[in-house]
């Protein structure tokens, strides 16, 4: 089986074509994906619209729920204690909410983003809070994450999902909405009276007046993997592979994946021409992924592209001259339907 090399944010919206110059990918790689057998996924769900490749992820590893279940996994893979721990877990993220007209946008925390001291004292003031509200909020691995006894109900937005856009359509919904909306209330309250965000306010800095909750759900051991082995830094990516049952009946896991992150930041931000830089380094990275393939059964890289909902699969080998006739344009291969 090939190579999977996973690229989040590779695909550009169909409204922005007239940045998806032929010279903004760089010739070798433009001529694989041209000609290069493609297959097509769309997905539809909610919580992923905006970061498709999160879809792509938990169908390819099975991740139970919908929304599926992400927290668990990756606080069980920081290596932190989990046991006697709730029995459902959250991301529960600090970002930064800015307000424009009719709308507000959501971003990472970056303009610094916050120092250790800063994170501390706001994380406090934040647990403090959840333990008024029966919860219980933890640090680990860089994360935080919300622990909940009896479990919430509730469908979230993925936090790659929200970035950029307007966030009064992907707040959490169903049964325990108001609970969590009087929790967020009052760390917003303690948030804004806080040494950090006045600190951070006067000197013109990204002020912490946000959390974004997603991915909750309970660890569950999971199917087999199809990746024999994995290569990223995702910690939920990390907590579904060590979640993954080996049997004696399961078939032997053949394939392996790379997750490429380096354009999705530039393709929130439609900064096209930092994606375009992006898609230079990424040459580099196919190229050695198709020297290491050769020495394998099947030889083949396949680039899977993502975008807001569609996943696209290009089968790369190692001849770039391979299926001359069958050459489209890059448009064609690279844009994304709005629709």
């Amino acid at each position: 089986m090939p190579h999977v090399l996973l690229v989040p944010g590779a695909l550009m919206p169909e409204h922005e074509r007239e940045h998806l110059e032929q010279d903004r990918v760089p010739r070798q790689l433009g001529r694989r994906l041209q000609r290069a057998a493609r297959s097509h996924q769309r997905f539809t769900a909610a919580w992923s619209d905006g970061a498709a490749h999160l879809a792509w992820l938990a169908h390819a590893f099975g991740a139970p729920g919908d929304p599926p279940a992400a927290a668990a996994f990756a606080l069980r893979a920081s290596g932190a204690d989990t046991s006697g721990s709730a029995s459902e877990v959250w991301f529960c993220d600090p970002v930064h909410l800015r307000l424009e007209p009719e709308r507000s946008v959501l971003s990472p925390i970056e303009a610094p983003p916050l120092s250790e001291p800063e994170a501390a004292e706001l994380f406090d003031e934040a647990a403090d809070a959840a333990r008024g509200h029966g919860a219980e909020l933890r640090r680990a691995g860089g994360h935080w994450y919300l622990l909940t006894d009896p479990p919430w109900r509730l469908l979230t937005t993925a936090l790659q999902a929200a970035l950029g856009a307007s966030v009064e359509h992907r707040l959490p919904q169903g049964e325990h909405a108001g609970r969590w909306r009087r929790l967020l209330n009052e760390v917003q309250m303690r948030w804004h009276t806080s040494r950090t965000n006045r600190e951070r306010d006067a000197h013109g800095q990204q002020a912490a007046n946000c959390l974004w909750l997603h991915g909750g759900g309970a660890w569950s051991p999971l199917a087999a993997s199809p990746f024999v082995q994995v290569d990223g830094d995702d910690p939920v990516v990390r907590g579904w592979q060590q979640a993954a049952r080996r049997s004696a009946g399961s078939p032997a896991a053949t394939d392996s994946l790379t997750i490429w992150p380096q354009l999705f930041d530039p393709y929130w931000r439609s900064n096209w021409r930092a994606w375009a830089t992006g898609w230079t380094e990424l040459d580099a990275t196919v190229e050695a992924l198709l020297r290491a393939a050769r020495s394998a059964v099947d030889g083949r890289v396949a680039l899977v592209a993502c975008g807001r909902r569609s996943a696209v699969s290009f089968m790369l080998s190692g001849s770039a001259g391979l299926l001359g006739w069958r050459r489209r344009a890059l448009q064609e291969c690279l844009l994304e339907p709005d629709s």
